[in-house]
């Protein structure tokens, strides 16, 4: 079966290089033989501070660039990042990859990703070769290559590495119909290869070798131009361990000749399922979506990394656009939990909620609300919990924007506000003492440009409270700053700002802020340059230790400069 799957895959790659051929030799005249776009730049920045723990290395570089070269029009992108830390290239000669496409033909080669569905084979790139027929409502998707590099334990102990096995894949997709309404079919294997690292500590005991093989529909579906259904289903079979026993039967029942071809079975397979499913109506001027995904405990595709599994979640959402566009007003809602199968000493259970509004009250006023409520609690499962010992928080947020515009051709005039409050309440009686918080955040702005002169100031007000127990810390401060476009072609901007915050704790006596910040830059037709600077100055203050300890103002005595400069070129 694997060969015959490697063949056709063979075949098609080679229908694919003519038709590639085709295209290069056919447009040779109209194209350039040799082009190059992209950029490239630089990086210098410096980092000091009078704190014992530094946040940031004293000095660091970089040198990046994203470049596409093209041959007689086929493009060969690439980028490439190297730093004082680390060099990571995905260039020709690590990560390169290369896709020309002829007509309905496009052909894969060197580090690319095809996406089939959200539970096979998606967000997960290969080493190898791979193609895409598209003629008329017809698709055919097919690949082979290597999807993880083998890395071996580090047995000199001078880097944390986690060692993993080199795996290879492929994958098959075939589909009808078009972008309004369709259905595919995929499939997807991927094996590790026992020899390829070493095993010298028992440590890497946990890393067992694993075989995976995934089958799944798409589908997408329109009704009265106004109705949508979509959804994804797949069924996994996983070897967890390749070097458990292979077994012929289940019970009485034999396991048949064409999976065993494909998955061989041992004692550590496990079969599982997932799916998911979307109802969505479009009105004019109205919206809303409902939504259902399971993923069973044991479900798992090689071909999707960082999945999710043992989860079942039910959404809802609905919008709606109220005279003339000038009131948009939208909610969602959502509930999720684990424990599908009761097999857990708890379940864990999420309940989320929002509510936006948007106004356009005049031309001059624009108004933003929104409020999202967020409860998390434990169930029962094979255990009995007391109140004391399960987690139940609710949380509620409100953030409250109003701005204001006004413009003519000599000025333009900003005022925004905004308030901000969480509430996050612990009900579990053992912890809601040291959990449960509340916090407020508001603040007030105004800018000022002058629009044929080019420079322009700003000022903001800012205050904070935040409230944990006995304590409540407070911090109100003013921002200033200005703006300028120099030059005869105002492509040299610089701006300027400085700020001071009065801070108060009821259980301690805490340092007042004062922040500075510049920064400039200067651009050419393809050239860019630019330097910042910022310095935060905490001033010492007479504290009590004894009343200070576990609080929130950590941040005392402390100068913090930093800047840097940067570079920027457009080929």
């Amino acid at each position: 079966m694997r060969t015959k799957t490697l063949s056709i895959l063979i075949l098609l790659i080679n229908t694919a290089i003519i038709g590639a051929k085709a295209q290069d030799f056919s447009s040779l005249k109209p194209q350039k033989p040799v082009a190059l776009y992209g950029s490239i730049g630089a990086g210098l920045n410096f980092y000091s501070s009078n704190q014992q723990y530094k946040t940031q290395d004293p000095f660091a570089w970089n040198i990046y660039g994203n470049l596409t070269p093209s041959l007689y029009g086929i493009a060969l992108p690439f980028s490439f990042v190297i730093t004082q830390y680390s060099k990571s290239y995905t260039s020709p000669f690590t990560q390169f990859g290369i896709s020309p496409s002829y007509k309905w033909i496009r052909l894969h080669l060197g580090y690319r990703n095809i996406s089939f569905s959200p539970f096979t084979f998606d967000g997960q790139s290969f080493l190898g070769a791979g193609i895409e027929l598209t003629p008329g409502k017809f698709y055919l998707g097919a690949f082979y290559g290597r999807l993880n590099k083998a890395i071996n334990e580090d047995t000199a102990f001078n880097r944390n590495i986690q060692p993993q096995y080199g795996r290879k894949g492929y994958g098959v997709k075939l589909g009808y119909g078009s972008s309004n309404e369709n259905i595919s079919f995929q499939f997807f294997h991927a094996q590790d290869d026992t020899a390829s690292i070493k095993r010298y500590h028992d440590s890497l005991t946990t890393i067992l070798p694993m075989e995976n093989t995934v089958i799944g529909s798409s589908w997408h579906f329109m009704f009265f131009k106004r109705l949508t259904l979509t959804g994804d289903l797949a069924i996994s079979l996983l070897n967890r361990d390749m070097y458990y026993q292979r077994i012929d039967s289940i019970g009485y029942v034999k396991v048949p000749s064409l999976v065993q071809s494909i998955n061989p079975i041992n004692y550590s397979s496990t079969v599982s399922y997932s799916g998911q499913a979307q109802l969505v109506l479009v009105l004019n001027s109205f919206n809303a979506s409902a939504g259902y995904r399971r993923i069973a405990p044991d479900f798992l595709s090689l071909g999707v990394p960082y999945m999710l599994n043992d989860v079942e979640m039910i959404s809802a959402s609905a919008a709606a656009s109220l005279f003339k566009g000038k009131l948009s007003l939208n909610a969602a809602a959502n509930s999720q939990h684990n424990n599908l199968e009761h097999m857990l000493s708890s379940s864990l259970q999420t309940r989320t909620g929002n509510f936006g509004l948007n106004a356009f009250l005049s031309q001059h006023a624009n108004l933003n609300i929104s409020i999202t409520g967020v409860n998390v609690f434990q169930k029962d499962g094979l255990l009995h919990l007391t109140d004391s010992v399960k987690m139940n928080q609710v949380m509620w947020n409100a953030a409250l924007s109003p701005v204001f515009t006004f413009s003519n051709s000599y000025h333009q005039q900003t005022i925004s506000i905004s308030a901000n409050y969480t509430d996050l309440n612990d009900k579990n009686p053992a912890t809601t003492a040291q959990a449960s918080t509340q916090s407020f955040s508001s603040s007030a702005s105004y800018a000022l440009f002058f629009s044929q002169a080019y420079w322009g100031i700003n000022g903001s007000l800012v205050y904070t409270q935040y409230k944990q127990q006995n304590n409540v810390y407070r911090s109100a401060g003013l921002n200033a700053g200005a703006s300028v476009q120099m030059l005869k072609q105002h492509n040299l901007m610089t701006q300027a700002s400085a700020g001071y915050f009065v801070n108060s704790s009821a259980n301690g006596t805490v340092a007042n802020n004062t922040t500075f910040s510049f920064n400039s830059s200067y651009s050419l037709q393809k050239h860019s340059f630019g330097f910042y600077l910022s310095y935060i100055l905490t001033p010492p203050v007479n504290l009590n230790p004894l009343n200070v300890v576990n609080h929130i103002p950590i941040a005392v005595n402390s100068k913090n400069l930093s800047g840097g400069l940067t570079y920027a070129c457009r080929l």
